[in-house]
Formats: C-alpha cells, structure tokens, sequence
C-alpha cells in the first residue's frame, strides 16, 4: 500500500505522461502537414530554374555531368551510330547535335514537369522534407519519372529534326539505325539532366531559403 506522498507522486507521474501523449498526437498531424505546404512551391521553383539554365545555349555539352555522348555498342538499335559516325566523320557534329536537342526540348518542358508537380500526392511530406538535399527532387523522379520521360519523347524528336540530328542519320537506318530509339535515348538523357539540376536548384533552395526568395521553405530545412 503506497503512502500518501507516493501515491501523489503516482498520480503526478502518470498525469505528465498522459498529458505528453496527448501533445505528441495533436503535434504530429500539424508536423506531417506543414511540410506538404513548401514541397510543391520548392519543386516548382526548382524546375523552372533548372530549365531556364538548361535552355541556354551549351548547357548540356558544357556540364560534364549531364552532357549526351553518342550511344556505344551497349544501346539496342542505336548502339551503331557512334561506330557509323566515327567512320562517317559526323562524330563531333552529331554530339553536338544530341545536346542541342536537349536543350531545346528543356525550353518546352516546364508545362510538363508543373503539372508533373500539381498531380503528385505527398502523402509521405515529413519524409520527403526530411530526405535529404534533394529529398522532394527524388521522389518527384520515383513517383513520375518514366511519364516525363515519355512526355518529353514528342519534344525532342522536334528538337532532333530541327537540330539536323535525323537528316545526317537518315542514312543509317538501313545499316540498322533505329531513329526512334534514339529518340528514347535522349529523351531519357535529357530527362536525367534535368532531375540533376532540379536536386541542385532544391539544395541550393534549402541551404539558403531567404536569400532564394523562398521564405515558405525555411520549415524544410531538417
């Protein structure tokens, strides 16, 4: 039989311990949903200025990261073209041909990649916020990757007809060039290069949330 004091003490222990219980389940609701109000602000400002960068003249061939090299032996139907082209002397003209083409389908993405952002469901804010530099950039790329890809297909075949990539290949297709493999070639090379430098605008975007302009996101910076 507990004395008067400790039973007190019991009761005391026991009250503090629900009441912080019951703190934690009002708090985690408010936390989980906070972060879902910068995440699409955050991805939305990173794209637009990673495509604006991207849509400049020698973006893609000047960043060693992200830059299209003709397709070797490993890529099915188009795995020929370097060999043509190192035989053919076209090997400087059509690299450079590759990544313009990037580049001039990076000035019609932003369409694809805002409504990219509008439909994603981030049922998982607290964890996108907390993953990282480019938390909501990866899972932007997990959940809708393969879509923009595939949205992209149209805009860079326009970009490879204009840039002169399909008129100096014309001549390979019956050595075995598959033109719309190279279409999907650097459809998903351009792809790629733009989710790199969205993660690197959503660093920098986190890093310094005032000095971007981006204020609502200071609540991301875990």
């Amino acid at each position: 039989m507990p004395t008067p004091s400790e039973d007190i003490a019991m009761r005391l222990r026991h009250f503090l311990a629900t009441a912080a219980l019951a703190a934690v389940a009002v708090a985690l609701p408010a936390a989980a949903q906070m972060p879902s109000f910068g995440i699409k602000p955050l991805l939305g400002q990173a794209s637009d200025a990673a495509l604006d960068r991207l849509s400049q003249p020698g973006a893609f061939s000047s960043d060693a990261a992200i830059r299209i090299a003709l397709p070797g032996a490993g890529n099915k139907g188009v795995g020929k073209l370097l060999e043509l082209a190192q035989q053919s002397g076209m090997t400087a003209d059509l690299d450079a041909a590759l990544n313009r083409a990037a580049e001039q389908a990076a000035t019609q993405a932003k369409p694809i990649f805002r409504a990219a952002i509008d439909k994603a469901t981030l049922n998982d804010a607290v964890d996108i916020a907390r993953g990282g530099s480019t938390g909501a950039t990866d899972y932007l790329r997990k959940s809708t990757g393969a879509q923009i890809t595939a949205q992209l297909q149209p805009l860079v075949r326009t970009a490879l007809q204009s840039s002169g990539v399909l008129q100096k290949t014309a001549q390979l297709q019956a050595l075995g060039f598959n033109e719309a493999r190279l279409t999907d070639y650097v459809a998903a090379k351009t792809s790629d290069g733009i989710f790199t430098y969205v993660g690197r605008e959503e660093t920098r975007m986190r890093q310094d949330p005032i000095g971007t302009g981006t204020q609502l996101l200071k609540g991301l910076r875990f």
